[in-house]
């Protein structure tokens, strides 16, 4: 028996496959959960359908291979997967895999907020340019609404007033805000 060389992988599977009321996932695979995980980490990339070797399958997870088939019959019958025989091995269908990554990926994308301030609104704005790197750190850090208050705070000033430039002011009040807000927030 050949052991497969140890590497870590990185399984993407819903939540509600763990956690449910009535634990209804964890009824209806069993131990099949094991041969899903084992399923899982053997897909490539992009891909639902991959060949199995039930005897080869058992011998790399160290179990019989009936255990296997037992394992991918209750798989079956609760729709995790697809199965069909082919020469000597069997065609899986992983249910819904490809579908769900695409899924996610449009949920976060979605789920993401599209930021109202740009770097060259900023810099529009203040009427200064050459603070790229400052401008984009502070968009990575502070939601919007800050830098719209700390932006009006440093517009809202003259410009006799300002010391260095407009946009290390207004990269002043930013921060200050911020910590200000923090250090009153009577919920802390």
């Amino acid at each position: 028996m050949t052991m497969s060389r140890p590497e870590q992988i990185t399984l993407t599977i819903e939540r509600r496959i763990l956690e449910h009321p009535r634990s209804i996932h964890r009824k209806r695979m069993r131990a099949g959960v094991w041969l899903y995980l084992f399923l899982l980490s053997r897909l490539q990339k992009g891909q639902d359908t991959l060949d199995l070797n039930p005897q080869e399958a058992g011998q790399e997870m160290g179990v019989p291979e009936g255990t296997i088939r037992t394992w991918l019959g209750q798989l079956r019958k609760h729709r995790y997967v697809r199965a069909r025989r082919t020469n000597g091995s069997v065609r899986v269908k992983v249910r819904g895999v490809a579908r769900e990554a695409t899924e996610a990926l449009e949920a976060l994308a979605a789920a993401v907020p599209k930021r109202f301030f740009t770097v060259q609104k900023l810099e529009r704005a203040l009427g200064e340019t050459g603070n790229r790197e400052s401008l984009e750190a502070v968009l990575e850090t502070y939601p919007d609404d800050a830098v719209k208050r700390a932006l009006s705070g440093a517009l809202a000033v003259p410009s006799e007033q300002i010391r260095r430039s407009r946009t290390a002011l207004f990269i002043y009040l930013i921060k200050r805000h911020v910590q200000t807000k923090t250090t009153d927030d009577p919920r802390t």
